[in-house]
């Protein structure tokens, strides 16, 4: 499970602004790579916003614009996901919503 992140390959993590999960807001990032900061104090993964990415390079390219970022811990790191496990979870969303629907 750790290993499955590969540098410059893209990753999603999905949240729900709605208690029934119905409603998936999607967030992009590029896995820049792990344990980066002399700071960290456990296992962090980071992963660049891709606008930032886009925009501006890699975080690793040196200080140059808005690099955002987003440090993930070991107890996190299932809710980033791959195109693959982005797709499975929009579709138990929809389900979620059709179920709904049908009550």
């Amino acid at each position: 499970m750790i290993d499955r992140f590969r540098e410059g390959e893209v990753y999603f993590r999905v949240t729900y602004p709605d208690s029934n999960m119905h409603y998936p807001r999607i967030e992009s990032f590029v896995f820049v790579g792990k344990s980066l900061s002399d700071e960290d104090t456990e296992e962090t993964w980071y992963f660049q916003f891709v606008d930032s990415f886009a925009q501006y390079g890699s975080i690793l390219e040196g200080p140059r614009g808005d690099r955002r970022v987003s440090c993930v811990n070991l107890s996190d790191l299932d809710d980033m996901l791959d195109d693959e496990g982005l797709l499975k979870e929009l579709s138990a969303a929809r389900s979620r919503r059709l179920s709904n629907r049908s009550k």
